[in-house]
């Protein structure tokens, strides 16, 4: 399944030429941006299936390590099976340290409040089972969804498995993530989770 989150740059027009090439591929069209955490929610929500990956589309994680996940979950009967880049020396080398330092920080200080089980809290590179995942109360609107379901799996005890995977750099497009913003929605986030505990 693709989501095209109300974009105006010819993607959905590209995904739809797809979808017609492969009946397999679905697409769900959001009529306005929502950010990724409203077009994980929309994707969520469509999806069929007992499991439900999600990657970004610019490919820093390859697609071909979903295997690996799906393999993990089912030797370990998961309900979370992640993909960290934190887990293997080497897997972070092609970030740069100005984007992993940060990432680096965030993840310590998930780990912290909420379980040493995961390394990977903010990487959206992920299978689900479907009905847990559907379960959770999800809020957020931006990036730090990843980081909203991770925290609230381990607060519901969920059966987690990681799997160590390299982070690439962007194969394609530009990033919208903007740091100032995105620290303030996980700050954010981290109150609502605290208070809520």
């Amino acid at each position: 399944m693709i989501v095209d989150d109300g974009s105006r740059d010819g993607t959905a027009a590209a995904a739809e030429a797809l979808a017609a090439r492969r009946p397999e591929v679905r697409v769900v069209r959001l009529p306005a941006n929502r950010g990724l955490g409203g077009a994980l929610r929309a994707g969520f929500s469509a999806a069929e299936g007992e499991w439900i990956a999600t990657i970004d589309a610019d490919l820093t994680f390859r697609p071909a390590s979903l295997g690996e996940l799906l393999a993990e979950a089912k030797a370990r009967d998961a309900d979370l099976a992640a993909g960290s880049p934190f887990l293997r020396r080497g897997d972070l080398d092609a970030v740069p340290w100005a984007r992993r330092l940060p990432s680096l920080l965030l993840n310590s200080l998930y780990r912290g409040l909420f379980g040493f089980a995961l390394s990977a809290y903010t990487p959206v590179f992920r299978l689900y089972r479907a009905g847990p995942l559907r379960e959770l109360p999800l809020e957020s609107e931006g990036f730090e969804i990843n980081a909203e379901i991770a925290a609230l799996a381990m607060t519901r005890h969920w059966r987690v498995a990681e799997v160590p995977v390299p982070l690439g750099v962007r194969a394609a497009g530009v990033s919208k993530l903007a740091r100032g913003r995105e620290l303030s929605r996980h700050l954010r986030l981290i109150a609502r989770l605290l208070a809520s505990s």
